[in-house]
Order: C-alpha cells, then structure tokens, then sequence
C-alpha cells in the first residue's frame, strides 16, 4: 500500500513528522482528497488549519491543481475553511462578540510594536515599571493564561481592560478569547466542533499553549480524526511563544491511541546537503542520529556544502552576484540573509551586474516608516495609537531631551531614571484619553515644560511644515527627525524602495533570483541557495542563551535545506556597522560554530583562509 493510503487511513489522532521537502503538506492534501472523494465527507465537516496565510492560499491552490489527481479536489467540494489558526479564532470572536465585551465592529490590534509600547505603558499605569511587562508579553505570545495575583496577571488584567475601553483585541487575543469562549459556552464549542469533526494541522512544530488548547478543545471526544503535520528540527517561531515541546508530546496528548509515523523520502535535497544540516541541528536539538541512514534520496548528485570565506562583504557580494550570473536565468536561486541590512551590498552587486532580482521589502525597517507615521497621524490627529507611536519614535532616536529606549540596556541610572519619569507621565495621559480627550491634547499641556519642551516643539513645527508646500515639507521633516542627512539621501532610499518594488514586477513575472531573510524562507525551494551572515556573534549571536542557539540551529537547518541543487555557506571577516548594528565595525570574524558543526566529510571549501 503506498504510504500516503496508509496514512490517510488511520482512523487515530495521527501526527505525521517529515524532514524538509519530505511530502508533510502533500500528505495532509492527500487527507483532504481522501475524506471528501474517498469517504465522502461533508466540506463543511472539515477544517483546515495553516501557519501563514499565504500557506492557506497556496493550499488552496495546490488542491485546485487539475494536474494533479492524487490531491485535486473540485472547488464545491474543497473544505470551506482552509486558514491560520488566528484568523479562524478572530472568526469564533466576531461570532460572539457581545459574550466578550466587544461590540461587532472590534478592531485587532496587529502591530507588535504598538503592542509592546502599551503593555509596558499599562505597567507604569497600575505603579510598575516598563520593564516588568515584559514577562507579561512572553507569557501571551506563549498563549498561557492562568490568572494569579502576580504582577504579570496585574498587567495584564489593565492592558486587557485598557484594549476593551478603545473596542480593540490583539493578535494573541484571537487564540485566548477564542479559547475562552469554548471553554465556558458548551454550546459554542459543540458548534465549532461540528464545523471541525475533521481536523488537520500543517506546521504542528510552530503552536503555542493557547494553539495547542485551541486543539485539544476543538478535537475533543473525536480526536480519531485528527491529522496533524510537522518537523520537532524546523520549529522556528520561540520569539513568539511557539514550543518543539508540543510536537514532541503529541504521543503523550493524546494517548493511548495516539500515533506518529515518518515519512522518509526526501524529494528536495542532495543527499549531502540533507546529511550536513541534520548533523548540524542535531547537535544543538538533540535527536537520533540513526535516522540519517534510513531517509532516502530522489535526488542522487554527490554535490557538497560549498562554504566560502572572505576578507570583507563587498567581496561576498560580488562573488555571490557573479556565481549568479554563472548560473543563468533558468534555475531559481534563493539569497538568504540574517536581517534585510545584509541584503543591501548583494542587491547593489545584482544590479551592477543588471541581475533581476526580488527582494522582500519591510518599511518597518527603514526610516520612511517614520515617515509613514507621521503622515497617518497628520492626516487623523485624533488616533491615538499612530500618534503613541509617533512619540516612541522620535524620543527614541535620541533627538528630544527625554533618553532613547538604548538608555535602558547600556545608560547610567540617572538617563533610566530620567526616561522612566518621563514616560509615566505619558502612561498617565491614558487615564485622561479614557474620558474622550486626544493623547495629543493630554500632551499640550507639557509644552515649554522639561523634558518635553523639545520633543512637542518638533511636533509642532511638524505640523505647521506639513500645511506647507512638499518640498518645505520634506526639509522640515530631513531637520526636525534627522533621519536623512540631506534631500538626496531621503532621495535614494526612496529610489532603493521603487527599485526594489520594481524588481519584483519586472517582465510581469516572479525573477528567479530572491532576497529574503532566513525567517522567511520557510515553505520555500530553489535550485541554489546562498546563506549570508554565518559568523560567530552574528549568527549564532554572541548573547544568545542555549534554548536561542537551538532555535538558531533550526533556522539554518530550515535555510540550509532549501537547497535542491547547490548551497553555499558564507561568512565575511569585516562587515560594517551599518549592517551588523555594532558600535564599531568588527574585524576578523570567526565563521559560524554553526558550520564547524558539519562533519567535514559533506563541506567543500572553496576558499579556506
């Protein structure tokens, strides 16, 4: 019987664990065809839980591909509800608002940022300070909600409160309301569970305590037909709570008829490539290294890991840009960097060499998201999340007389002090908002006063420029927020942005070079892969504790195995520190322990200092 029959017939709680490129997803497709064509299950039975959303979209795709038979399903017959389990928790929500506090209309507050910065505001308001939110916020990323008389419950207890007065959740209130209310409405839960009397689960590594109760309470008194997909060594998501500890336990979770079974045909990599990321990982997650022999390989070349050393990043740039150029338009070719700065010498090197390229843009990352909010505050003067934001950006590039948010990791206690005091004082505005006033109001009444004099008469002169013709607009904005030093440099990041959006629509069609960082390269393959950045201090980082070194480690061996054909492993001895964020430029960096963790026998070096 072929495996994926055998699969899809097991009537138990299943989780199936498959390396990269080892069919995970395609087997839970094959589940889908096989209740609906094979078993004739209601669509409206089953629901399908996704990571991302653009894995829910490419899942839809991949079951309305008529070339396919083994998974193409007809569209009236495709499950209705095939999305991430976020937008299916907002879903049970707005179903129920009014069992929550919330009316109908609730927005979701999805910036992590502007999260971040009202948490640790809530902190100041109910007497702690910033700081001790941030127990709070990992303890809601990591979807664990038992209320005690802690000070992180305290906190949490008054954002939460603070939310419902402006008829706002957030992104983790989606997984805890939603659990919420199943919890104590039986009524909700028996009709969610209908909804799911099927339930699969791609990704079963990424969950968090709130995902996996969301699970637990939607598969309850049928777990036989859960399905569940995933890979404990490509759990990548700690930062935001997710756990390996979840995949890992599924055995024990659903006991006693619970089941785990592997796929072991990797249909992506060389074998060595495969072998040298396993080793890698294993080292650092710990596993059984007895698999390595039992896995097999579609792909039969003997190809190994090319790493490559160099003296400073302009040369890795251009050695990556002319290997590029080598390799021609006909295979894809994937650049993977640790963060977008990384990107910016390869994309220079790409168009010298008038290379096509994509490269995923963040705005968050550059300075026009300052001056995206500025624009959204000028233009609606009474939103008062955008304008809190506004205000976090400026006091924290140093430009106000109020200490930026570096103070409170490398500051004197008077520079602490001083930014604690201030920011209270802002926290306190809250309790004034609450009656229908604008924090901008609240925050007039501090002109000419220290330490805000300095910060609200920028804000002022802001506001008087932006009533101005452009061109004045844009000096003021270059002298008050000293963000570029000059038109000219406002002038060329605005250029890099169009060529980087242009890049992306060239031909009308994807290019088959991409940018992107090793987070998100995930669910991805391309013939060649280039991985950026693999020094010690940067990748791992020179602070990272054991559990983020792990984490580390699945994160290259996630990258390392997008290879199909080639991957190249590169570190530079200089980079600059407009690229690794360093107060000096570091020399002679070391390579990656990371790569030294490779046996030898799959590495060839292709310029070994």
């Amino acid at each position: 019987m072929d495996i994926l029959d055998e699969l899809a017939q097991i009537n138990k709680p299943l989780l199936v664990l498959a390396g990269p490129g080892m069919g995970k997803t395609y087997s839970l497709a094959y589940k889908m065809r096989y209740l609906v064509k094979d078993q004739n299950i209601r669509p409206d039975d089953i629901t399908v839980i996704t990571f991302t959303n653009e894995a829910a979209i490419n899942m839809r795709k991949r079951i309305s591909l008529k070339g396919d038979k083994r998974v193409y399903i007809e569209r009236e017959l495709q499950p209705s509800v095939i999305c991430t389990m976020h937008k299916l928790g907002n879903r049970i929500i707005k179903d129920n608002p009014s069992k929550l506090g919330l009316k109908r209309d609730f927005d979701v507050l999805s910036s992590w940022y502007l999260k971040e910065v009202l948490m640790r505001d809530c902190s100041q308001i109910i007497g702690a300070k910033r700081e001790d939110a941030k127990d709070t916020i990992a303890c809601r990323q990591e979807g664990k909600c038992i209320k005690t008389d802690s000070l992180k419950c305290k906190i949490c207890s008054e954002y939460t409160k603070f939310l419902r007065r402006f008829n706002h959740i957030d992104h983790d209130d989606q997984l805890l309301l939603a659990c919420k209310l199943l919890r104590e409405n039986t009524d909700i839960l028996e009709n969610e569970q209908r909804k799911a009397r099927y339930l699969l689960v791609d990704e079963y590594q990424d969950i968090n305590c709130a995902q996996w109760e969301l699970i637990k309470l939607l598969s309850k008194g049928k777990t036989e037909n859960l399905f569940v997909v995933g890979d404990d060594y490509q759990s990548i998501y700690g930062f935001r709570g997710a756990s390996p500890e979840y995949i890992k336990n599924f055995g024990n979770d659903y006991a006693p008829n619970a089941q785990v079974k592997r796929l072991m045909q990797c249909y992506r990599c060389p074998p060595n490539v495969f072998k040298g990321a396993f080793y890698m990982v294993e080292k650092y997650h710990g596993g059984d290294t007895n698999l390595i022999n039992k896995f097999e390989f579609t792909e039969s070349s003997n190809t190994l890991i090319k790493v490559c050393n160099f003296k400073h990043h302009n040369l890795e740039a251009d050695f990556i840009a002319r290997e590029i150029k080598k390799i021609g338009a006909s295979y894809d070719v994937l650049v993977l960097v640790p963060t977008s700065d990384y990107a910016k010498p390869i994309k220079n090197a790409l168009r010298k060499r008038f290379i096509e390229f994509s490269c995923d843009y963040d705005i968050e990352e550059t300075d026009l998201h300052l001056l995206s909010v500025l624009l959204k505050w000028l233009k609606e003067p009474s939103d008062n999340f955008n304008f809190r934001i506004l205000l976090d950006e400026i006091i924290n590039r140093g430009i106000s007389e109020i200490p930026s948010k570096q103070t409170e990791f490398v500051g004197k206690e008077e520079s602490r002090n001083k930014r604690e005091e201030a920011l209270k004082q802002i926290s306190d505005f809250w309790k004034e908002v609450r009656k229908g006033k604008t924090l901008y109001i609240e925050m007039k009444t501090l002109e000419g006063k220290e330490p805000f004099k300095k910060l609200l008469e920028i804000i002022t002169r802001l506001r008087k420029a932006s009533k101005s013709d452009t061109l004045n607009f844009i000096h003021a904005i270059i002298s008050e927020l000293t963000i570029w030093k000059n038109i000219t440099k406002f002038s060329d990041e605005l250029s890099s942005v169009v060529e980087d959006i242009k890049s992306t629509t060239i031909s009308g069609s994807e290019p088959s070079v991409r940018i992107l960082t090793m987070r998100k390269a995930k669910g991805l393959e391309a013939d060649y892969v280039f991985i950026v950045g693999l020094e010690n201090n940067i990748f791992p980082n020179k602070d990272a504790k054991k559990f983020e070194k792990q984490e580390d480690s699945r994160l290259l061996y996630v990258s390392m195995t997008r290879a199909k054909k080639e991957l190249y492993l590169l570190y530079s001895e200089v980079r600059d520190r407009n690229i690794t964020k360093t107060s000096v430029n570091e020399k002679v960096h070391e390579r990656s322990e990371f790569i030294n963790a490779i046996p030898g026998q799959y590495i060839e070096e292709m310029n070994k200092p």
